[in-house]
């Protein structure tokens, strides 16, 4: 009787399988935390075919932030083009998603290692240029955006209290500093 584990899939299907189980992996441990064992487990492969699937940790783990930037920026292309509309969808993908605020914040804190930080800079600069275009905010307005977004992100991983994390509370924000909502 053969291990269902170990059925042969496509290379696709198998890389897929990877990437969401260190997704959670990433996730939960960091890059510095997470032991390739443990993804390779999850999968039911060894850990050398995971290395010979993706050359190391390190590329594993920016392949999985890439991955996470790249769901926000879908995100945000699919919403109204506006900061309120862009921070909304933020929080439904961070409430739907949980491991993509867990994920950009492990990003961040394994800037030290310099090809990590180059790459995570680059996603968060691509961010500050996509709600840019997308809404034509100025830089004070899309930092306003990005500090309110850093604060729904830790509010959201962190489960606090709805008060602080709520979408009202994140719209106000934003509407200080949206061009497209008018004062009352």
């Amino acid at each position: 009787m053969s291990d269902p584990a170990r059925v042969r899939k496509p290379a696709a299907e198998r890389r897929a399988e990877v990437l969401r189980a260190a997704d959670a992996e990433f996730a939960a441990n960091g890059l510095a935390g997470t032991r390739l064992e443990a993804i390779a487990a999850r999968v039911g492969i060894s850990h050398p075919r995971i290395v010979q699937m993706f050359g190391s940790k390190r590329a594993l783990f920016l392949e999985v932030v890439h991955g996470a930037f790249d769901r926000v920026e879908v995100v945000f292309a699919d919403a109204e083009p506006t900061l309120i509309a862009l921070g909304a969808a933020y929080r439904r993908l961070l409430q739907s998603e949980h491991t993509v605020g867990l994920v950009i914040l492990q990003g961040y804190a394994a800037a030290a290692d310099e090809t990590v930080r180059e790459a995570v800079r680059g996603r968060h600069l691509g961010l500050q240029r996509s709600v840019v275009q997308l809404t034509g905010a100025d830089m004070l307005q899309v930092r306003t955006f990005l500090a309110t977004g850093l604060i729904m992100t830790v509010s959201t991983v962190l489960g606090l209290p709805e008060r602080r994390a709520d979408a009202t509370w994140a719209a106000w924000i934003l509407e200080l500093a949206d061009p497209a909502v008018p004062d009352e």
